[in-house]
């Protein structure tokens, strides 16, 4: 079980991390010419591969942990807690303070905010080849 939760992580994190880089790069080629600042020192390439990965590896570690503590409502108890840290989370990019001289910092949320949800959706995405077996 522990194997197949695993490879779910790895594999929603690898997918969630590629669309987290096309999204980046379809924002950066939309705005850039309109003159909104190139954001790529707050959020990067490897930033953003590496933090999709780790949510996705923590999604794989919390879901087996549900399954130990609560049997046949784990799923429904842990997609809850994946919905509603992901909605949390969006409150960093509206609040953080950017550095002084990036200039158009409205524009960050727009870029942030969309890049929380896609580890809960790639992990959903990806259910129906996973699943089987895991919640059983």
């Amino acid at each position: 079980m522990f194997k197949k939760l695993f490879f779910w992580g790895l594999t929603a994190g690898i997918l969630s991390a590629v669309v987290s880089l096309i999204y980046n790069r379809i924002f950066q080629f939309s705005y850039t010419m309109d003159g909104v600042p190139d954001y790529s020192r707050l959020i990067n390439i490897p930033v953003l591969i590496a933090v999709n990965i780790g949510v996705c590896m923590m999604a794989a570690i919390a879901c087996w942990g549900f399954i130990v503590l609560f049997k046949k409502k784990a799923e429904l108890a842990f997609n809850l807690l994946f919905a509603i840290i992901s909605f949390g989370s969006i409150a960093y990019p509206i609040s953080v303070t950017l550095p002084l001289d990036i200039q158009m910092p409205e524009f960050f949320p727009l870029l942030a905010i969309p890049l929380h949800f896609f580890p809960i959706i790639a992990w959903l995405i990806l259910r129906p080849l996973f699943a089987k077996g895991v919640y059983e």
